[in-house]
């Protein structure tokens, strides 16, 4: 039986994850919090054989280093990362064999974004329920609403300015619409309904890929 363990917080809720990715008769999925340093050489000693990387821990607790995942990674054991610290340890990674897998993976790897200050939230501790908006979903919802014409390239380059100057555990939507009021001088009533029905959640999405191609691979 294939032994599958999967780092998990506040970018997919759990029941969705299990949804696409869950046990039976030929493997064994299990769901971790975010990973820290010390939980993948664990998983390896365990005798987990692939090894899910979502979400981890930046600044509470010590990251999950690329030395720890390259061990493993000679040992045979599959690793792939995806939307967070997965997609930053990938694109760092990759060429030792770890399989990263979506847009954020893809805009580490060819410099699109650098800093992990772009993937970085607050969130509960006990249920991993976002408390404040990553800066690469701010990004991708901007440059949406700037497509469909609700914003203009001001407003948008305002926008972005006043989110990415917040602290990441401030970065809130309401907060970052406020300010950006009081510095554009105008409404952003458009804009605000447009967040609260269309915003982009490319962690999300990414992270759904991730336990896709797990689960095609682990068939």
């Amino acid at each position: 039986m294939t032994r599958i363990i999967i780092y998990l917080g506040p970018s997919l809720p759990r029941e969705e994850a299990k949804y696409i990715l869950s046990s039976d008769n030929k493997r064994e999925v299990i769901y971790a919090p975010p990973v820290k340093r010390g939980d993948v050489p664990q998983a390896d000693s365990e005798g987990f054989d692939i090894i899910g990387i979502i979400d981890g821990v930046f600044f509470r607790e010590s990251a999950v280093s690329p030395r720890e995942l390259m061990e493993v990674l000679k040992t045979g054991k599959k690793i792939y990362g995806a939307s967070s610290m997965g997609a930053l340890r990938a694109s760092e990674l990759d060429r030792y064999g770890m399989i990263g897998v979506g847009k954020i993976y893809q805009w580490y790897r060819n410099g699109t974004l650098n800093s992990d200050d772009e993937v970085a939230l607050s969130f509960d501790s006990e249920e991993f329920i976002p408390i404040s908006e990553p800066l690469v979903n701010i990004r991708e919802t901007i440059k949406k609403a700037t497509n469909e014409d609700v914003i203009n390239q001001e407003e948008s380059e305002t926008i972005f300015k006043s989110a990415k100057s917040l602290y990441f555990p401030e970065r809130r939507w309401d907060k970052i619409i406020e300010n950006s009021k009081k510095i554009l001088g105008k409404d952003l009533y458009n804009f605000s309904v447009f967040v609260k029905n269309k915003r982009v959640d490319i962690k999300k999405e990414d992270a759904i890929l991730l336990l896709k191609k797990i689960d095609e691979d682990s068939k």
